[in-house]
């Protein structure tokens, strides 16, 4: 265990893609993961040995409710492995941020658009390779298709644009509230805050934090997938949070604008920083993945998701092995 703020976290989290139907492996396996995790009892298996055989005490949950079956019957699961065995199960939520401009919801395809004429002022040529052919965002239904036809025919948001940008809090309070029945670290706040930081909406994200805290009493931490142009922003403003979570892997898989960048940022940091994606969607070896993030780039604490029984024992019992020294 270490502190992130006044709250002791284990170092090694598990992730919750896999129970919610995301293999990072593409639609078969995605589908592989449906069927086996829409019967709860599959969910309860493998919690149940993480938590018996290895000791996991805290995962992180995805957002709930709106029909999202899968989620919600993640935390079914949770709730009935700690009656199982009984040990409570501590959540760190990933909440994504309600953006609207004009009551309209921001759009996926322009928001990344934005990120990439941002990014692309300081970045190499490389950039919407980078973007285009990353393994994990090409995972998403139609992206290589859909954003290139934005980079040809869209626009990316503007001044104009951020005057009017709003967070659907009423939305936000409703999805925090499903979580009253669980013991929650921490909220992590998706990477929709890399819109309000590069865009200069600090105040609407500061606010955000701030309703979070006195509304529900909880610590929040802060989703980025552009750590390399967005922690610097948010190391620099008033907004009161408590740490990162960000992808960090050796293939540099959703590391944005790059690798380089990205861990030059984390390094600059004196807040917390979660790593996710460190086996880049199963495509490094366990062994090499978290050796690179615990040991070659000395971070402190890990998320990561298991799809069956035999990832878990392999992938976790490395982990531990790892940090045990």
């Amino acid at each position: 265990m270490l502190k992130i703020g006044d709250v002791s976290v284990p170092r090694l989290i598990l992730g919750h893609l896999p129970f919610v139907g995301e293999s990072y492996q593409g639609p078969e396996r995605n589908r592989e993961y449906f069927a086996r995790f829409s019967d709860m009892r599959n969910s309860v298996r493998i919690l149940r040995s993480c938590v018996e055989r290895y000791g996991l005490t805290v995962t992180s949950a995805g957002m709930m409710g709106g029909g999202d079956k899968l989620g919600e019957l993640f935390l079914k699961a949770i709730k009935e492995t700690e009656r199982i065995t009984e040990t409570e199960i501590a959540l760190i939520p990933c909440v994504p941020i309600p953006l609207t401009i004009k009551r309209k919801p921001v759009d996926v395809y322009r928001r990344w658009l934005t990120y990439y004429e941002l990014e692309k002022r300081t970045a190499d040529g490389e950039l919407a390779r980078r973007y285009l052919e990353d393994p994990i965002l090409g995972c998403r239904s139609n992206w290589r298709i859909d954003f290139r036809a934005a980079l040809q025919k869209s626009k990316p948001y503007g001044s104009d644009d951020v005057k009017d940008l709003l967070i659907d809090m009423a939305k936000l309070d409703a999805d925090i509230s499903m979580l009253r029945d669980f013991h929650v670290l921490f909220l992590e706040l998706g990477s929709e805050t890399d819109f309000l930081a590069m865009m200069g909406r600090m105040d609407l994200l500061a606010s955000l934090v701030d309703h979070i805290r006195e509304k529900s009493g909880h610590g929040v931490l802060l989703g980025t997938h552009h750590a390399g142009s967005t922690i610097p922003l948010l190391e620099g403003s008033d907004v009161q949070f408590d740490g990162y979570v960000t992808p960090l892997n050796k293939l540099g898989m959703m590391m944005f604008p790059d690798a380089t960048r990205a861990l030059e940022a984390m390094r600059g940091s004196q807040r917390a920083v979660i790593a996710i994606k460190p086996l880049a969607g199963g495509r490094i070896e366990p062994r090499e993945a978290l050796e690179y993030v615990y040991e070659d780039r000395g971070v402190d604490f890990c998320m990561i998701g298991v799809g069956s029984e035999g990832e878990a024992e392999e992938d976790l019992a490395i982990a531990l092995e790892i940090l045990r020294g």
